[in-house]
């Protein structure tokens, strides 16, 4: 059995038909009315006896405008029944897009919403009606008496929002009522709050974030020294102090990056320079790893194979020099253990190749024959 909700859909599809024939009906009227009164200006502009006379002019203007107007009137009609069918689609799809089991729990908050969204409809509805009703001094006192009240509305509203610190908020409202009203002085002063509020805020922030970043500077945090300012711009993205600040800060970590860059060359060099392969790999890697972007990385990434392989060799040969001399200190299982690890780790060197074949056998024999 259908329930009473189900006709709702055929309603909706029978109002949206309507309106469209009532938008077709005008648009044909206008163009009908336009053939006709172009037909009809022809016809007098070639009639020679009797004279065509002013009179007969304007009653065809007459006539068009008329017919125009009913076409507009008819596409006016229209989209607002297009409208009101619209708002009741959404209405229904709310009531209807609740699962059955949560529907029972909701029926009250949304039934208390749909009251609200047509009783704003209404309202609107009413006030469309008695405006187009008034005339031109009683609309200009209507309009004169809404910017009154939101005049002092904002003078209300906005500086409990600037107490909030909720600039954002106020400046919008604001921007809309100057919109509405443009020629109200009103405006200068709200404006004027608005301002002193910005700069006292962004003064309170700058001084925050300034010494946030001075601590995060002397750390070397620059990541979340920048974010710290990234985050003020946002909540004061026309401030000069403030971009001012950026570039401070900008400046200072690409000076501190820099510096850190060549000091970490420098170390590199000398390391290499006092063939300490393990150090000087170390820091090739760290430059590489911090700065991929930089000349420097550039430039040691092509040395980075080298420096590699003269680690390793230098690794293996200090291996094999602590391998011996434990033998000779007759500490073969600590002897055997480092040189297990360097056939595990190294298993195609010269050394690894050395122990398989001369010195592991004996050094295995040797360490069995202790134990």
């Amino acid at each position: 059995m259908a329930e009473p909700g189900d006709s709702v859909p055929v309603e909706m599809n029978r109002g949206r038909l309507a309106a469209a024939a009532m938008a077709v009906s005008g648009v044909l009227l206008a163009i009908v009315t336009t053939i006709w009164a172009l037909a009809r200006f022809w016809e007098l502009s070639v009639q020679a006896q009797p004279r065509p006379s002013v009179a007969s002019f304007v009653a065809v203007v007459g006539l068009l405008l008329a017919g125009w107007g009913f076409s507009v009137l008819l596409w006016g009609v229209a989209e607002i029944s297009r409208g009101l069918h619209q708002v009741l689609e959404r209405i229904e799809a709310g009531a209807g897009g609740v699962a059955p089991a949560a529907r029972g729990r909701a029926a009250d908050s949304q039934g208390d919403q749909q009251a609200q969204w047509l009783e704003e409809l209404v309202h609107l509805t009413r006030e469309l009606r008695d405006i187009e009703l008034l005339s031109e001094p009683e609309r200009a006192a209507r309009l004169k008496h809404e910017a009154e009240e939101l005049v002092h509305q904002l003078e209300h509203d906005i500086p409990a929002l600037l107490r909030e610190h909720n600039l954002q908020e106020a400046q919008q409202r604001l921007q809309r009522a100057r919109r509405r009203f443009p020629s109200l002085a009103h405006w200068d002063a709200l404006a004027g709050q608005i301002e002193q509020a910005r700069a006292k805020f962004e003064a309170h922030d700058l001084n925050v974030a300034t010494r946030e970043v001075d601590d995060l500077s002397a750390l070397g945090a620059w990541d979340r020294a920048l974010d710290t300012v990234r985050t003020l711009r946002q909540r004061h993205p026309a401030s000069e102090k403030v971009a001012e600040l950026a570039r401070r800060v900008a400046l200072a970590r690409d000076k501190a990056t820099a510096e850190e860059r060549a000091r970490l060359m420098a170390q590199a060099q000398d390391a290499t320079n006092r063939r300490q392969w393990a150090q000087a790999l170390q820091l090739v890697q760290r430059v590489i790893e911090r700065f991929p972007g930089s000349p420097e990385a550039q430039e040691l990434r092509n040395q980075l194979p080298t420096v590699r392989a003269n680690a390793e060799i230098q690794r293996r040969q200090e291996m094999e020099a602590e391998i011996r001399t434990l033998i000779k200190e007759h500490r073969l299982s600590e002897a055997l253990r480092i040189a297990n690890e360097l056939i595990a780790h190294y298993p195609d060197s010269p050394q690894a190749h050395a122990l398989r074949e001369q010195i592991l056998p004996r050094l295995e024999q040797r360490a069995a024959e202790v134990s």
